[in-house]
């Protein structure tokens, strides 16, 4: 096995020092696709310390945010393909993972030849301390780097939809339908709301209809150990997980 961990970033590029961190020691390689403009058109350069031979760009090309964000996950696989890898794991700027249940996972994979595992998800909100416990959202994780395997909006790859919810991120999803377990031996850990400005991701995110309308940015500003996160559904504890990621966030927004 040959294992390469493709990350796409737009601004997040603090996050993914530790993100990349994380994942050196457990993969062969690292591809970094970066992009200069979101999905939305907004601008934020690339750090001069990222311009290295593990850094490829592609800003979007597509209208639609999800074709965009979907292309630059495939052009990542066409550079690993083009490398040599025999498997690929796709990741964003604040995804991480416990190294000796990955290690796991990365066993699993190779001693069962599977086309790919996939696995749960847990939030953190507002502090790299502090968590929402898992998301109904699943991930996919390891998988093989066959020639014609490419992310695409697919109902028929495995645990993607479950009783008609959507449970995989459309730009995730791949063009298999079989071959891939559902496991808790590992989690993805998702730092989706370890950001400087809150307001910043709201904008460009491909929910951001839905974000803007709801409450998460009061509870992000106000909430605090033990409270309630009524977007969430789920009361807000302290991880037993610690990533070394220091409190390097102040927020405040005007008018709340």
């Amino acid at each position: 096995m040959r294992l390469v961990a493709i990350f796409t970033v737009w601004d997040d590029w603090t996050l993914l020092k530790y993100a990349v961190g994380n994942m050196r020691p457990v993969v062969d390689g690292i591809i970094v696709i970066g992009s200069t403009y979101s999905n939305f058109g907004e601008y934020s350069p690339i750090p001069k310390e990222w311009h290295t031979d593990e850094l490829f760009v592609r800003e979007p090309k597509f209208h639609i945010p999800l074709h965009s964000e979907t292309d630059k996950r495939n052009y990542g696989l066409e550079i690993a393909k083009s490398k040599g890898y025999t498997h690929f794991i796709t990741c964003d700027a604040d995804e991480l993972y416990k190294q000796d249940e990955f290690l796991k996972a990365k066993d699993r994979v190779l001693n069962e030849n599977l086309n790919g595992l996939v696995c749960p998800v847990v939030i953190y909100f507002k502090s790299p301390t502090l968590t929402l416990g898992r998301d109904v959202t699943l991930v996919p994780h390891i998988h093989k780097l066959t020639k014609t395997i490419r992310h695409e909006f697919n109902r028929g790859y495995p645990h993607a939809w479950i009783k008609g919810q959507i449970r995989i991120d459309p730009s995730r999803s791949l063009n298999i339908n079989s071959g891939v377990e559902y496991t808790e031996e590992v989690e993805l850990h998702h730092l989706s709301w370890i950001r400087s400005d809150y307001k910043k991701k709201i904008r460009n995110s491909t929910a951001r209809s839905n974000l803007e309308k709801s409450t998460i940015l009061q509870s992000l500003l106000h909430s605090k150990e033990g409270d309630y996160v009524e977007f969430y559904r789920a009361t807000l504890r302290r991880s037993q997980v610690d990533f070394g990621i220091p409190e390097f966030y102040e927020h405040s927004v005007e008018g709340l």
